[in-house]
């Protein structure tokens, strides 16, 4: 189904197609992401909310009773009830009452497993229903984005460069990895957006490819790796940017330059129709070509409402990219107490090839 219809629509589709009655969630405060009800709802920071969807009635999205109006306001889901949800029995009861008026008993309803906690699941166990995994295909229809979800990601991804910039004018000030962190949170909120998250690694921390900021200043010779993302309305964007700060030894500038064309081949690579692996395999080529050792985390990732998810970009895996999709690629070389270089932008994957996000250009080292 393209991509342009409505989430409602959508799922409404693939239920269809897998044989099920419809489908049920319930997510509690102590859920990891839950994003699940985020997507199929369009409303954001829901807890203690849950969504009812028979396949042939209209759906019925279940909410705490303060959240009530703003749900209304945000959801395309017309049937907004606001009830007590604490604690889950009572949540339950709710949920119960609505199976029964949607004539669900004794139905087989699809449940996203990846993000339905035990304890949830255990509840919904009690309802009558038959609970069928339906994550994979919640998953696919995330995979493909709507122009307005484009929209959110380019937005973020405009937000996320901001902050970029800002790191990027200070490289001078002798500040630490930790203040440039805070200036670069900071720049996202004044840019309309909030963190998803910061990480400055200046030479021998940028070894290590995940690493918190520290007390560490960025002074001296030596390379810079900025890796951040900002949240857009529920959206998230992922860029990485290498600084060069002084004068780093030739082979380090070379470093930048290797990366920077690994990166370079993968995009160039990216269309519909094409294998994750081949794009993978694209820039991990360069890399072998060059004598260096290969990154040990994947080339490249989906991104949206969560800054990873599928499709996973990497040598192994079977996903063929389509229109609709954003990911990322994001090739490096380490080299443990010395040095990291690593890029990425965010490609949105079109019918004529892809399209990058970010405006990211490499200044000659």
């Amino acid at each position: 189904m393209p991509s342009e219809y409505s989430v409602g629509e959508r799922l409404r589709a693939e239920l269809s197609a897998a044989g099920l009655d419809g489908f049920i969630h319930f997510q509690t405060g102590r859920a990891h992401e839950n994003v699940t009800l985020r997507y199929l709802s369009g409303v954001g920071g829901l807890e203690d909310s849950g969504l009812v969807f028979p396949v042939d009635s209209e759906p019925v999205l279940i909410v705490k009773d303060f959240e009530e109006v703003r749900a209304k306001r945000q959801s395309w889901v017309r049937d907004v009830r606001g009830v007590t949800t604490i604690p889950l029995s009572l949540a339950t009861q709710r949920i119960s009452e609505v199976v029964r008026e949607k004539r669900l008993t004794g139905k087989r309803l699809g449940v996203d497993e990846s993000e339905l906690t035990l304890e949830v699941y255990l509840e919904l166990s009690k309802l009558g229903v038959e609970l069928v995994p339906f994550g994979s295909r919640i998953m696919r229809m995330r995979m493909r984005k709507t122009r307005e979800e484009v929209e959110k990601v380019r937005r973020a991804v405009t937000i996320a460069e901001s902050a970029i910039k800002r790191i990027g004018s200070l490289l001078s000030d002798g500040l630490t990895e930790a203040e440039l962190a805070a200036e670069a949170t900071l720049a996202m909120e004044k840019a309309g957006g909030s963190k998803a998250f910061v990480l400055v690694q200046f030479a021998e921390d940028a070894a290590m490819a995940h690493v918190q900021p520290s007390g560490k200043r960025v002074k001296g010779d030596g390379l810079l790796v900025v890796d951040l993302g900002a949240n857009y309305d529920g959206y998230n964007s992922d860029i990485t940017r290498t600084f060069v700060v002084g004068r780093p030894p030739t082979a380090q500038l070379e470093y930048v330059k290797t990366v920077w064309k690994s990166m370079d081949e993968a995009v160039a690579a990216a269309a519909p129709g094409v294998g994750v692996a081949e794009v993978a395999g694209r820039a991990r080529r360069v890399i072998r070509e060059k004598g260096l050792p290969q990154p040990r985390h994947r080339i490249g990732h989906g991104l949206g409402l969560s800054v990873h998810e599928k499709p996973i970009v990497e040598e192994g895996f079977e996903d063929v990219l389509e229109e609709g999709n954003i990911v990322t690629v994001e090739p490096g070389v380490y080299f443990e107490g010395l040095c990291g270089v690593r890029f990425e932008v965010d490609l949105h994957i079109t019918g004529g090839g892809c399209e990058v996000l970010d405006s990211a250009t490499l200044v000659e080292p």
